[in-house]
């Protein structure tokens, strides 16, 4: 299944070709249809000749009527992009584009309408047109199809077209059906017998009848008495799907266009997140007020704020603040509008839906463990909820980024290294952990080491210590010590190269002057010049300091890792 958005300038033919597609007058107000002008979004559907039903919504082409041309699209699966072949491409066909750009469907498909107008040559021309400002695109489109809502010519055309491009991506969408609901409102409205029912696209997850959701407030619990698609009564519909729903425990009044529907404790609803900003060319944050940030239905006035301090200041992250909160998760598309200008701006890409960080300290990469990395301990379904992904679990059902597990880990070895202690002053984590470190045993409620490891008397310690940086070969002897020195911490490896970690930690100063020396970081060259080594214990080094999170690799260059401050 898939959702359909027309896209393009002012009365290029837009609902009349939705109109000859589906038989359904998309124009549902009657200044719509007096004016011969679409204030509003509309809605079609028609079956294709192999069966594929296609989900259209038609959106108005004036520009002031711009933020419910983005509630159509967003979400959608595939742009309809409708070019009048009289008038070319006009400014709201970039405008629209630009849109397009920003929420990225799977596809895209170029219908030129009023054909019957023109001769052959004109056709081709528009169609060239329209190739050469696609060329740049990052979608798919589809060779212009010439079409007239008038003879009918390329209608049916079009249809088949659209319903090939539906199958191309359905592997693409197979998986959103597995994700939890998540649908925005762009209509609620009430029928005598039924209730309140709302409308909108089902872009994740699935509905079904009987079903527990959230709507608006995050709070605000109701339940679905009936789905429909296309008028028909279903007992479940998935994702990616228009589809009217029928609630109890709410009314109509109660909810607004860009209210989301969602399934409770899946979606973190925060009124500020951490973006990665994209610009159209021309377009600048400027002091970061006089924008709207459009995601589905949902519109919001927001604030930007630049993040990452001054190493990460051409990195365009910033902390977007909005008065009411949102369902989202990393990867969510917002457009980005300057209301000053009345124009797309860019797009803001989430990083990160709870950032704790300070604005001069978060480096939302997008990443996983940079999600977690401040959120210590939680469980998968809270690490769902914050990243947007299943995470295998470290210890039962809890998940935390790799600093906080070897962070945690060491600290309960220490503990254990100091002597036995009660597991009752331990957190539930910490108990679980206790399982996953050899020699422990924990009797009443005591836990203790069952005996000093042999390794941590091995005189291979002091030899690791006495060679610093430029360590010798291993024998074969050793390799089982060093194997169990590498686990307990006390060594660590790269290509059969070791070190001792407490060597690489009392490297910290000749790693400074090098960050002083060159701020974007030094090379692998620049660290074996400064220690004096060959390139034989440099690059294991450096990839050490990396596992140890001393040194972080960018490019060809190493920065600051999280266990070095200024």
């Amino acid at each position: 299944m898939a959702v359909i958005a027309t896209a393009g300038h002012v009365d290029h033919g837009k609902s009349a070709l939705v109109r000859a597609m589906t038989g359904i007058e998309p124009d549902r107000y009657e200044e719509e249809r007096r004016r011969g002008l679409t204030l509003d979004l509309g809605f079609g559907h028609v079956v294709a000749s192999d069966g594929t039903i296609l989900d259209i919504v038609d959106v108005p082409g004036h520009a002031d009527y711009l933020k419910t041309m983005i509630a159509g699209m967003s979400h959608a699966s595939i742009a309809l992009l409708v070019v009048d072949v009289v008038e070319g491409t006009r400014e709201q066909t970039r405008e629209h584009l630009a849109v397009i750009e920003a929420i990225q469907p799977l596809a895209g498909v170029v219908a030129l309408t009023r054909v019957d107008l023109v001769d052959s040559d004109r056709r081709e021309a528009v169609a060239t047109e329209v190739n050469d400002l696609l060329a740049s695109s990052a979608l798919p489109w589809s060779i212009p199809i010439s079409t007239s809502a008038v003879t009918g010519e390329g209608i049916s055309e079009l249809v088949e077209e659209l319903a090939s491009v539906v199958h191309s991506i359905e592997g693409q969408q197979a998986s959103l059906a597995q994700e939890p609901l998540r649908l925005f409102v762009d209509r609620a409205f009430s029928i005598t017998g039924a209730g309140t029912v709302v409308t909108g696209t089902l872009a994740s997850g699935q509905v079904s009848v009987g079903q527990q959701v959230i709507v608006g407030d995050a709070n605000h619990e109701v339940t679905v008495r009936g789905v429909q698609r296309h008028g028909t009564d279903r007992e479940n519909v998935d994702a990616v799907s228009r589809v009217a729903i029928n609630l109890s425990g709410v009314s109509a009044s109660e909810i607004r266009r860009g209210d989301a529907i969602v399934e409770r404790d899946c979606w973190a609803h925060p009124k500020f997140v951490d973006v990665e900003i994209q610009l159209v060319d021309g377009s600048s944050i400027r002091n970061g007020k006089g924008f709207s940030a459009h995601i589905g239905s949902a519109r919001r006035e927001v604030s930007l704020r630049p993040v990452g301090g001054d190493r990460h200041v051409n990195r365009n992250w910033y902390r977007m603040r909005f008065e009411e909160p949102l369902p989202l998760r990393p990867g969510d598309r917002f457009v980005l509008r300057d209301q000053g200008a009345g124009e797309v701006a860019g797009v803001a890409i989430v990083n990160d839906v709870a950032p704790v960080a300070s604005p001069s300290q978060s480096t939302p990469d997008g990443s996983v463990q940079q999600q977690l990395v401040h959120h210590g301990w939680v469980t998968t379904r809270d690490a769902r909820r914050l990243t947007g992904c299943d995470l295998q679990a470290v210890v039962e059902r809890w998940v935390a980024a790799e600093v906080v597990v070897d962070s945690t880990m060491s600290a309960l070895r220490e503990r254990l290294s100091a002597g036995a202690f009660d597991i009752a002053e331990c957190s539930d984590v910490e108990r679980a952990l206790l399982g996953l470190i050899d020699d422990v045993i924990v009797e009443h409620g005591v836990a203790r080491l069952g005996g000093v490891d042999p390794a941590l008397e091995s005189p291979l310690i002091d030899r690791f210590l006495a060679e610093g940086v430029a360590t010798g070969p291993i024998d074969n002897d050793d390799r089982p010590v060093v194997a169990r020195l590498v686990r307990l911490g006390v060594l660590i490896g790269h290509d059969g190269v070791y070190f001792h970690t407490d060597v690489l930690r009392d490297l910290e100063p000749i790693l400074e002057l090098l960050w002083n020396a060159d701020p974007a970081g030094f090379t692998v060259a620049d660290l074996r010049d400064a220690l004096g080594v060959t390139r034989k214990h440099a690059l294991p080094l450096v990839n050490c300091l990396d596992q140890m999170r001393i040194t972080r690799r960018v490019g060809d260059r190493r920065v600051r890792g999280r266990e070095v401050t200024n």
